[in-house]
C-alpha cells in the first residue's frame, strides 16, 4: 500500500511540475491562408533563394522527432506582399524576403526546433538584386504574393520530462522551404 501511495504522490507531483502542453489544434505559424477557392493565379516569376544551413545539434534529451511520411513537394503561399486588393497594371518588387518552416498544429515545440532535430534547413532568403516587374490585368482586383516550394513531412513529436517520462505525443505536418520561390500575381 505504501508503494501505491508513493506512486500516486509522485504522479500527482509530476502533473504539477511538468509543463503542460495544449491539446487544442492551432493554425499554421504565420499567416493563415484565405479561402483559396476565391483566387485565381496570374503571372509568376521563379527566383531561387538561399537556404539556411541545417542547424545540427545534439538531440535534446527531452524530445524525439520522427518522420512518419514524406518529404512530399508542395507549393504554398507564404504571404501577400501588397496589403490591399487593387486594379493594378503591374507590380514591381525589389526587397529581400525571409520565410521559414511551419507546422500545422501545436506540438509543444517550434517548427524551427523540428527542423533542427531533423537536420534540415529552417529558412530561406530570397533576394532581388534588381526590381522584378510582373504584368497584371487592370480590369481585375489583384495583389502581389510570395509563394514557395516546400518539403512537407508528417512527423511525430514526443516530449519527455526531466525524469524521462513521456508527457506529450503528437503528430503534425512540418513544411520546410526548398530553393524555388515565386513572385505571383493573385486575382480575386
Amino acid at each position: 500500500m505504501k508503494k501505491f501511495l508513493k506512486f500516486v504522490f509522485l504522479a500527482f507531483a509530476l502533473v504539477l511540475v511538468v509543463p503542460q502542453v495544449s491539446f487544442a489544434e492551432e493554425g499554421v505559424e504565420g499567416e493563415l491562408p484565405e479561402d483559396e477557392e476565391n483566387i485565381e493565379l496570374g503571372e509568376s516569376i521563379r527566383v531561387e533563394g538561399e537556404l539556411s544551413d541545417p542547424q545540427m545539434q545534439a538531440m535534446a534529451a527531452h524530445r524525439s522527432v520522427t518522420v512518419i511520411s514524406g518529404p512530399k513537394k508542395i507549393n504554398k503561399r507564404v504571404k501577400y506582399l501588397t496589403e490591399s486588393w487593387a486594379k493594378a497594371s503591374s507590380y514591381t518588387w525589389s526587397k529581400s524576403i525571409l520565410s521559414s518552416s511551419t507546422i500545422s498544429s501545436s506540438v509543444g515545440i517550434s517548427a524551427g526546433a523540428i527542423s533542427s532535430s531533423l537536420g534540415i534547413s529552417n529558412s530561406i532568403t530570397t533576394s532581388f538584386n534588381v526590381g522584378m516587374t510582373l504584368p497584371a490585368s487592370k480590369s481585375k482586383y489583384s495583389k502581389l504574393a510570395f509563394y514557395g516550394d516546400y518539403n512537407q513531412r508528417y512527423v511525430r513529436v514526443r516530449l519527455y520530462n526531466t525524469q524521462g517520462l513521456l508527457y506529450s505525443d503528437k503528430k503534425t505536418y512540418h513544411d520546410a522551404p526548398r530553393k524555388d520561390t515565386y513572385l505571383q500575381v493573385v486575382y480575386k
